[in-house]
């Protein structure tokens, strides 16, 4: 597995910038309306930094440095529609896996279907249950409609590059579980979510994941997340997208790891929260007006 890392403070392998480059089954996991935005501006608190805090940093290169055959890495950026977005670690594109599965919920209660799709929303999210997100994308149309409402809904979030297959492209996958979606990109999303019309029943559900599914952000008290994860031909990917509370607003935060094994991804996304938990303070929060 090639790791392309950039060297810095402490003898640690690391890209510290505000954005670096820019069967979904494992184990047991395969892959009403509002016409207005909440709001399009937020409240942010050192959202201005070029490099992520230094503590904060070095803890989490500790992280990568300890596990040099996993291409790992985490961003966050404060919650609203303006934070720039930071990186520690090698963003490689990856697979979205079941994470896609947040803009697919809200494309559906865009639609105007939520309150008539919100058992399968409600099994999607907390359970990633993939015949309830086969069911929402039928819901949407299917192929290309639905591809294109799930991108509507990212391009609302700030992420105008991710595309969304609209038939399958790995046979026994979904399409959507397939796009290929950026961390940095996956950042901006999750930090613009709360601030997105529709998007209450979305990040409630993200807040009820059920056992066995709480690993990574999962580890921190209040976190609303969602995790995706799968085997693909370069490794195992393990994801999760979240947002993170603090005193003064809260944190968008997202992380991958490509290794092994299920197992050792979800560990290695534990040593990952471990480290955020430790200097949670100096994750730059926001809110949204």
């Amino acid at each position: 597995m090639v790791r392309r890392l950039v060297v810095a403070g402490l003898g640690l392998a690391m890209c510290l910038t505000t954005a670096c480059a820019g069967p979904d089954a494992g184990p047991s996991e395969s892959a009403s309306a509002s016409t207005s935005e909440r709001t399009s501006s937020a409240t942010t608190t050192t959202s201005g930094r070029t490099k992520p805090p230094r503590a904060l940093a070095r803890a989490v290169g500790r992280v990568v440095a300890e596990h040099p055959d996993a291409d790992i890495a985490i961003a966050w950026a404060p919650v609203g529609t303006t934070g720039k977005v930071q990186v520690v670690g090698d963003p490689q594109p990856l697979v979205a896996w079941s994470t896609i599965k947040v803009p697919l919920s809200l494309a559906v209660v865009r639609a105007g279907h939520g309150e008539r799709m919100e058992a399968d929303i409600d099994r999607s999210l907390t359970a990633s249950d993939n015949e309830a997100a086969g069911r929402l994308w039928a819901d949407l149309g299917g192929g290309d409609a639905a591809a294109a409402a799930v991108e509507d809904q990212l391009q609302r979030g700030r992420d105008h590059r991710t595309g969304v297959p609209p038939q399958v492209t790995v046979v026994g996958f979904s399409p959507f579980g397939q796009a290929t979606w950026r961390l940095t990109d996956q950042t901006r999303f999750t930090a613009a979510l709360p601030c997105l019309a529709g998007s209450r029943t979305i990040t409630d559900a993200m807040g009820r994941v059920v056992d066995g599914q709480r690993w990574g952000l999962g580890g921190i008290d209040g976190a609303r997340y969602k995790g995706g994860w799968g085997s693909t031909p370069k490794g195992y990917v393990v994801r999760q997208l979240g947002i993170v509370p603090g005193t003064k607003g809260d944190t968008a935060v997202t992380l991958q790891v490509r290794s092994g094994t299920h197992a050792e991804g979800t560990g290695i996304a534990d040593e990952l929260t471990t480290a955020l938990r430790a200097h949670r303070g100096e994750l730059p929060v926001g809110s949204c007006d």
